[in-house]
């Protein structure tokens, strides 16, 4: 079987994904309350329209997209607003955020509604019908980068998409919720997917899965060969990090290479994760909002999982309830919101997740690294691994003297984490690059 991949840098950390591994998806119980950010998104955060005491339903909209680089945002669950205020997020800003009580039994019953409907059909809507109902319903992508998908799926007039690539690697160690979704949603997937064949008037599709998930790929192949799905095919990938980074995908999938500085619209490529797919489907032909979503729960955990999470429940109700607490609360070191390469670790954990938490991963003294950072010595290592071709190293000491004339290909970085990962005196590069990216912005405006 040919794997694809791309051609340089990149590692193999151990992956640590058996604990929630094959996990069946289970349903997170309610918490008492949730707390909703206006910033789930990319862009400028939402609007704000509700007020304290406000009842709301499953699925109504509290935050207008205020923006062409926004989203929506809606109420993941059925309650009564206690208060709208500024708090810190999961991603580490502060942001207006609506705290509701939950009513179980509404809620509950709001769920049955999305899911007891039968499904409209996609292949009756036209392409701006569809479009409509994807914005309404604030979908974005849920690998992390929560770009809204409206926007992504509206490409410049002068630029041709052809390939439609989905992701489906899920390269980050730890993180298993996209296999899991893959095994037991994949015609879903596939509807999803037709909905944005339909939408960009292509059908060359491949989904990206990596070689450690044979069964999604078995099961997806099964399905696109017995059923009618023109167009689309599975492109098995090498086990490698950062195998499911944007630009790392396009260029093991096609051979193409998007350009310093530009998207994938410039090769023709649009990239979408599993989770977003069936967010569209959702959305489409059901009518329902982006209020929940699969996130794996593991690590330092008694019991680790795949798990539906409505949008807004606390960090600490998620591990109490459905991974069953923390091993040893003594010997926790770090909560994150994602994974161990690109996840940040949440300062508090009675902060809401987002529409972009795909983990929440716990670490223990004996996972997280305490050793004091070191001096570069010049080993190459971070250079080897970069999988951008950047040099890392040199980029964080420029970052660090605040040399904005030496950051110019800062921009590319794609923040993997490989070259803190590989770098032996535990240096931290992407916080430097990250700080770096932010220098060189403001001297570009100056």
């Amino acid at each position: 079987m040919k794997l694809f991949t791309f051609p340089r840098g990149g590692v193999h950390p151990p992956d640590h994904k058996a604990p929630s591994a094959h996990q069946s998806i289970r349903l997170l119980p309610l918490p008492g309350q949730v707390a909703i950010a206006m910033n789930q998104h990319l862009g400028k955060p939402a609007k704000c329209l509700v007020k304290k005491g406000q009842d709301l339903t499953v699925g109504e909209k509290i935050g207008e997209a205020d923006g062409f680089i926004s989203a929506s945002v809606h109420s993941s669950v059925a309650g009564k607003v206690s208060r709208v205020d500024p708090a810190m997020t999961a991603v580490g800003t502060w942001a207006d955020t609506v705290f509701i009580d939950v009513d179980n039994e509404a809620t509950a019953a709001g769920y049955r509604a999305f899911t007891n409907q039968t499904p409209a059909d996609w292949r009756q809507m036209d392409s701006r019908e569809m479009i409509g109902k994807i914005q309404v319903a604030g979908i974005v992508g849920m690998g992390g980068a929560a770009f809204p998908t409206n926007v992504k799926l509206s490409p410049p007039p002068d630029k041709t998409i052809d390939t439609i690539l989905i992701n489906g690697a899920e390269c980050e160690p730890y993180l298993t919720a996209d296999h899991q979704l893959m095994l037991e949603r994949s015609a879903d997937l596939l509807a999803g997917i037709g909905i944005m064949q339909r939408i960009l008037g292509i059908e060359n599709t491949w989904i990206g899965i990596e070689a450690n998930k044979p069964d999604a790929i078995a099961v997806l192949e099964k399905l696109i060969t017995d059923g009618n799905h023109p167009g689309i095919r599975v492109a098995p990938l090498k086990t490698r990090y950062p195998q499911g980074g944007e630009k790392q995908l396009i260029t093991a999938v096609t051979g193409r290479v998007v350009p310093s500085g530009k998207l994938p619209f410039e090769v023709g490529c649009l990239v979408q994760n599993t989770g977003t797919a069936i967010a569209i489907y959702e959305a489409v032909c059901l009518d329902k909002p982006l209020i929940d979503r699969i996130t794996t729960i593991t690590g330092f955990v008694k019991q680790p999982g795949n798990f539906r999470i409505p949008i807004g429940v606390a960090f600490d109700h998620a591990i109490d309830s459905g991974a069953g607490g923390f091993i040893d609360a003594g010997r926790v070191r770090a909560v994150i919101n994602g994974g161990p390469m690109m996840g940040k670790t949440v300062r508090t954990i009675d902060i809401g997740t987002m529409k972009g938490t795909s983990g929440i991963l716990v670490l223990a003294d004996t996972d997280y690294n305490t050793k004091p950072e070191g001096p570069c010595i010049r080993c190459g290592r971070c250079i080897d691994g970069c999988p951008m071709g950047l040099m890392p190293t040199s980029l964080a000491l420029h970052a660090e003297f605040n040399k904005s004339a030496g950051l110019k290909d800062v921009m590319d970085c794609i923040e993997c984490g490989t070259c803190s990962y590989v770098c032996p005196t535990h240096r931290q590069l992407v916080h430097w690059l990250r700080i770096g990216k932010t220098i060189f912005r403001n001297a570009d405006r100056s």
